[in-house]
């Protein structure tokens, strides 16, 4: 069963930090290898170069290419040097990818297709929490969409109520396939539905369509939660597909 929490969302990806040396190299090899720098007739960096352009030592470079080799980023082997890999072995479903790849030159295509993988897990994560939602679980979900009514008078960060009512949803469906995809949805909801908001020159979500997959939930009524769900999602897709 997920782990409840109180009030906000548990992952805070959406603005990165990264502290060590390590996680700083990630970091600029990361972005560097997404936005196509090494790339045609420029390889990528021996550890030497690596070394001295971070003034890092060889075991932090060797880390840091293997947290992007476990990321699908580079193919590193013994004799045979380092290399980037296709883009289409990179990981979406690690949250620091997905994020480096939105952050990139905006992708339209990109942000399609995860409202369609988001068609996929939604409306089924918004049935379980129907069934399942815990008492807690169900009044943190309200809380949620209280804290979005308080954006949009302005109080409250629109952006961030909007993530977090959809990742309680998540939290509540008990599903823990569904929880432990929360990182990478928060990191795209963050382009999402920002990109959406825009196209339909509004600074928050719609309320009442986020209610309506409350009230289904609370109602216990898994059928109508999917559905709503489902046609908030295809509505936010629509604005995204040239008329």
């Amino acid at each position: 069963m997920a782990k409840e929490t109180t009030s906000g969302s548990s992952f805070k990806h959406r603005e990165r930090s990264f502290g060590s040396l390590t996680q700083q190299v990630v970091q600029e090899l990361g972005i560097a290898i997404v936005t196509g720098k090494f790339s045609g007739d420029k390889p990528f960096p021996t550890e030497s170069e690596i070394c001295e352009q971070f003034a890092a030592s060889r075991s932090i470079v060797r880390e840091a290419i293997k947290v992007l080799n476990a990321k699908g980023l580079l193919s590193a082997r013994p004799r045979r040097g380092t290399h980037v890999r296709p883009e289409k072995e990179w990981n979406l479903l690690d949250p620091d990818v997905l994020y480096w790849m939105l952050k990139r030159r905006f992708s339209l295509d990109l942000l399609k297709d995860f409202t369609r993988a988001r068609l996929a897990i939604e409306p089924a994560a918004a049935a379980e929490a129907a069934r399942t939602a815990t008492e807690p679980q169900r009044q943190k979900m309200q809380t949620m969409l209280e804290r979005m009514e308080l954006a949009a008078q302005g109080s409250l960060d629109p952006l961030e109520t909007d993530v977090d009512f959809h990742l309680a949803i998540l939290e509540a469906s008990n599903n823990q396939f569904f929880y432990n995809m929360s990182p990478m949805i928060e990191t795209a909801l963050n382009f999402s539905i920002r990109f959406t908001n825009k196209q339909l020159h509004r600074r928050v979500g719609d309320i009442g369509e986020h209610a309506a997959i409350l009230n289904a939930i609370l109602a216990r009524d898994p059928q109508k939660a999917a559905a709503e769900s489902r046609d908030l999602l295809e509505r936010a897709l629509a604005t995204m597909v040239p008329t």
